[in-house]
């Protein structure tokens, strides 16, 4: 059956479906590139700001790489100024003008960052520049805030803002360092005058298509350098959201903002210097960002495969960032290398330090302990003289037995560079000639010994007790080496530590020095044996053949003479260990110790006040020197002391402690002692070197010294000694 009105109707229809399937593909086809393109557009804009921020990131590394390394170089021509100048006051400095000066001046022109080295009094005055001399005086710096941050404490490396030089009138910053103080009391500052030119001049290099702007910025705001550069110096604003950031991300950041200097809105990066507050920024124009973008939109609509090519854009961006993931990665990996390097020889010297302290300590409370089973025993041994062999021989073991745990103390001392060294100018070439025969004999028959003696050596000036004992405890382990059977040669020469060696060696100065080199013809070292060789208590010999502090000793005892120790070992090869002490310049006055006659026990008389805060000790001493034939008094600290001098004024030595408690040392008692009683002799004990009576490792002039644990026989010879000698003067 056929129905026509019905099939125009369903014709209708399907020509209203077929219509509006056509608007649908049409609008699809519009509508589908549409989204396509916007998501490209969107996801195109978001991957260049990315790609942006990475460049500028890349840039701000680089360019903060370049600040930490020039900012180590002001550090360390500041830590060279302060080392020549270390045994100079203000009026040395002065007259020697000329000749400190010109060092200045080849450091600064060694140095084209640096625009000046200046070094100031306590009053902001300036008492040496490496560009003018004499100094400019009538200048004063007191007004400056690199001088005014370091006047009330150590302010660090200080970095000021850009300023105007007051010698000449140039652009500059100024890097303020506090100079040393053995009293910790102000005495100037050492400054180093800052070009920005130099870090403008590698900016400008920098400057492209990934960075248009690199600044060097304060965390106050105070623009110190900047390419393009200021026509004068400005500070950020304190809304800017480089001071904002910093507040939350205090060592890098990103942000975009509309710079105040020239109104242009940029993207920009920032990274902190290490131990300072000083940031490098870079920024990159958005103008530029934008362009570039808008560039690649436009050839993304000119080929008209907004999909295919948003797929290749992609893949471009995924091989990109792969490329400069696998880059980033290497750069990481090589950049973790050479950290771990300097990370490992950081932990190496730390480590020999922490433990150099520790063994300090140890020996400190060890000597007390020490003391008083060395004096009681000393009592009763003088008092059993008559008793069985079998008490006498218990007695003479105990003896022994304190012997060797005073030298292991003393070896402690040595190698934590605590042990009070008496110093004085020795000829090498005679004191190795004096010692040849005693290492002949503690080497054995077997065992040939030579010498190689330099001509013309210079001296030193150096504890020659020490210095023996360090040889011989060389010539020791290198007969240990050799199994009895070889050959030992000791040789003397002039030596020069430049500047490209004690880079390598922290704590070494370069210079002239007096070398000392031991080799032998024995098995040699290993490698891993080698970096553990100067650690205490380290040892390849059997369970007791050795403390494994022979080196350790000798170690301490060289650094602590401003002295290197050099070891060289290949297996199968022999070892030559190098000593380099410091050549000495000019005389040294030699102190003239009086003859006093003495007998077994040095017996005396008189009224002397013990001043010690150990009971057992001081009633040791007390009880030794009434043995003797002495009167005595005695405190257990200064104020005691004081009080009791005051109350007997027939009191002719005074015998104290250098530690002493309730804030008032043995040094300050001493002092005291001196105003009231100006020709009062006295005598220090210790058995820990502090900076009381000991600076630079070496005991101050004038000062008598007991070293716990000392034995009767030493403190009968010291008081007697020291009397006598104060008879001599007066």
């Amino acid at each position: 059956m056929i129905f026509p009105g019905r099939n125009k109707a369903d014709a209708g229809r399907a020509d209203s479906t077929g219509v509006n399937l056509f608007k649908l593909v049409v609008a699809l086809t519009i509508l589908l590139p549409s989204i396509a393109f916007g998501v490209a557009a969107w996801t195109s804009y978001d991957r260049f700001l990315r790609e942006a921020r990475a460049r500028i990131e890349s840039r701000v590394e680089l360019a903060h790489q370049h600040a930490q390394r020039v900012f180590a170089t002001f550090d360390l021509a500041a830590a060279q100024t302060e080392e020549f100048l270390l045994d100079h006051d203000d009026e040395s400095i002065v007259r020697q003008g000329m000749e400190l000066s010109s060092k200045l001046a080849r450091l600064g022109s060694a140095l084209p960052e640096v625009e000046d080295i200046w070094v100031l009094d306590p009053k902001g005055q300036p008492v040496l520049t490496g560009a003018q001399t004499p100094a400019p005086w009538q200048l004063n710096f007191a007004d400056r805030d690199y001088f005014k941050a370091q006047v009330k404490s150590n302010a660090g490396t200080y970095v000021s803002e850009r300023l105007v030089g007051r010698l000449r009138p140039v652009q500059i910053f100024e890097l303020s360092y506090r100079r040393r103080s053995p009293t910790d009391a102000f005495r100037g500052i050492i400054g180093i005058s800052a070009d920005p030119r130099f870090f403008e001049r590698f900016y400008t290099s920098m400057l492209g298509e990934d960075v248009t702007a690199l600044s060097l910025v304060r965390a106050d705001g105070s623009v110190l350098a900047r390419s393009p550069a200021l026509p004068t110096p400005m500070k950020i604003r304190d809304s800017s959201p480089l001071l904002r950031m910093q507040k939350e991300q205090p060592m890098q950041g990103f942000y975009r903002d509309v710079s105040q200097l020239d109104g242009v809105e940029r993207m920009a990066a920032y990274r902190r210097l290490e131990h300072l507050p000083v940031y490098v920024v870079g920024a990159q124009d958005m103008s530029i960002v934008i362009g570039h973008w808008r560039s690649a939109m436009a050839q993304h609509l000119y080929f008209g495969i907004p999909a295919t090519f948003a797929m290749f854009l992609i893949a471009m961006a995924a091989v990109r960032q792969a490329r400069e993931q696998a880059h980033t990665l290497q750069a990481l990996r090589e950049e973790g290398e050479r950290r771990a390097f300097a990370e490992e020889a950081l932990r190496q010297a730390n480590k020999l330090e922490a433990i150099g302290r520790l063994t300090g300590g140890v020996a400190h409370d060890f000597n007390n302990l020490l003391q008083v089973m060395l004096g009681r025993l000393a009592r009763i041994q003088k008092a059993a003289q008559t008793d069985a062999p079998p008490a006498t021989r218990d007695v003479e073991a105990m003896q022994f037995a304190i012997d060797r745990a005073a030298t292991l103390t003393h070896r402690l001392l040595a190698f934590s560079r605590q042990q009070p060294l008496r110093v004085e100018v020795v000829d090498v070439n005679k004191l190795v000639s004096g010692m040849v025969e005693l290492v002949r004999q503690t080497a054995g028959n077997e065992i040939a010994v030579e010498t190689v003696y330099a001509a013309g050596l210079w001296s030193v000036i150096i504890d020659a007790n020490q210095l023996e004992n360090a040889l011989l405890n060389i010539t020791s382990n290198a007969r240990d080496a050799m199994g009895g059977v070889g050959r030992i040669t000791i040789e003397t020469a002039n030596s020069y530590l430049d500047d490209a060696y004690v880079r390598e060696y922290p704590g070494v100065k370069a210079g002239q020095y007096v070398s000392v080199s031991i080799s032998d013809t024995g098995q040699g070292i290993s490698r891993d044996v080698l970096a553990k060789i100067f650690e205490p208590f380290f040892t390849t010999k059997p369970i007791g053949q050795g403390t494994g502090l022979g080196l350790s000793m000798v170690y301490g005892f060289v650094r602590q003479s401003d002295g290197h120790v050099a070891v060289y070992s290949e297996e199968g090869q022999g070892t030559t260990v190098r000593l380099y002490l410091p050549r000495h310049f000019g005389p040294v006055d030699e102190a003239t110790v009086p003859d006093v006659t003495s007998t077994s026990e040095m017996r005396g008389s008189g009224l002397v006040l013990v001043v010690e805060d150990e009971v057992e000790v001081r009633n040791l001493v007390v009880d030794t020197l009434t043995d003797l034939g002495y009167s005595t008094i005695a405190g257990a600290d200064a104020h005691e002391g004081l009080r009791l001098l005051d109350q007997n004024p027939d009191i002719q030595l005074l015998l104290t402690d250098v530690g002493l408690p309730d804030g008032m040392n043995g040094r300050q008692l001493a002092d005291a002692a001196a105003m009231r009683r100006p020709d009062l002799p006295i005598v220090f004990m210790t058995g820990y070197a502090r900076n009381a009576i000991v600076h630079h490792g070496r005991l101050d002039p004038g000062v008598e010294l007991l070293t716990k644990p000392f034995t009767r026989k030493a403190l009968a010879a010291k008081v007697r000694e020291t009397l006598a000698r104060q008879k001599v003067e007066s």
